[in-house]
C-alpha cells in the first residue's frame, strides 16, 4: 500500500501541491520518502521566504521537517539519508556544522550535498529531500 499526504504543517499549501501533482510525503514498505521542502511561507500575497540567510533558511526547513515526520509518527532519529540542493554551496558547510549536526545528534543519516544554479522560488538558497523509517502500526 502506498499513502500520499500533505500536511498541514506551515509548509506549501495543499491546494497548491494539489494542483501541481504532488505529495509532500509519501508512505511505502515502512519508509517516508518527502519532497523537496524550502525555506518558504504563503500568505495572502503569495509565497516568501522569510529568512535571506543559510542558518535561517537551514532552520526553517528541519522544524518543518520535524512536523512533517511527527505528522506520520516518525522522527528526526528515523531518517534515513537526505539530499541538500543549495544556490550557495560554499556557505553550506558552516550551516551544517552549526546547525544541522546538532539536530541530527548521534542519528546521522546518509547525506549528499549538489550545488544548483536556482531552486523553485529565487530567493531559496536551500532544498532539503530524503526518506525515513515510519514506526509499524498495530
Amino acid at each position: 500500500m502506498i499513502e500520499r499526504l500533505n500536511p498541514d504543517v506551515g509548509n506549501l499549501p495543499s491546494s497548491l501541491l494539489d494542483s501541481l501533482g504532488i505529495s509532500q510525503l509519501v508512505i511505502a514498505q515502512g519508509m517516508v520518502h518527502w519532497s523537496g521542502i524550502i525555506a518558504a511561507e504563503s500568505d495572502d500575497q503569495g509565497f516568501r521566504v522569510p529568512s535571506t540567510d543559510m542558518a535561517g533558511q537551514l532552520t526553517l526547513i528541519l522544524d518543518k521537517l520535524d512536523a512533517m515526520l511527527a505528522s506520520v509518527g516518525s522522527d528526526r532519529t528515523r531518517i534515513v539519508a537526505m539530499t541538500i540542493y543549495s544556490t550557495a554551496i560554499d556557505d553550506l558547510s558552516m550551516a551544517l556544522a552549526e546547525i544541522y549536526a546538532p539536530w541530527v545528534g548521534e542519528h546521522r543519516p546518509a547525506l549528499t550535498s549538489i550545488g544548483v544554479t536556482r531552486l523553485g522560488l529565487p530567493q531559496a538558497l536551500l532544498e532539503v529531500q530524503g526518506c525515513a523509517l515510519v514506526p509499524e502500526q498495530p
